[in-house]
């Protein structure tokens, strides 16, 4: 909670699951735990099913992509975005996982670019398992 706590300090934070809403909105609501930092939510119904699985269109969040940026442990959804993407493991109610807490100094570096592509678009943080 302190994660995203800290992240919504330097961006604007939107869950887009491919979830049903009344599962995905009571995840959402326990990870902005009243804080107000989730407003915008998207769901399973904003998704477009493609081979089998879920992609998201990042358009639906913003038109300028040079600010949008997603974090899914799931690649087709975000195979139309392959340049806006953080590929991320799963998580499994690990208490030790840190995948989320080593994404800070990328995520802290991202908010100076004037593109997130332009960082993101050269996979560097794919050399490093998240």
């Amino acid at each position: 909670l302190v994660y995203s706590f800290q992240v919504s300090q330097w961006y604007e934070l939107v869950v887009f699951t491919a979830s049903m809403e009344i599962y995905g909105a009571a995840v959402a609501d326990r990870l902005d735990n009243n804080r107000g930092i989730l407003r915008r939510r998207y769901y399973r119904q904003h998704c477009t099913p493609d081979m089998g699985s879920y992609t998201k269109d990042l358009s639906a969040i913003c038109g300028d992509l040079a600010s949008v940026f997603i974090l899914d442990n799931s690649p087709g959804a975000y195979r139309a975005y392959p340049d806006n993407a953080i590929p991320i493991k799963s998580w499994f109610s690990d208490p030790m996982d840190t995948a989320l807490l080593n994404l800070l100094p990328l995520l802290d570096a991202l908010r100076f670019t004037q593109d997130v592509r332009s960082v993101l678009s050269r996979n560097l943080h794919l050399h490093r398992l998240w």
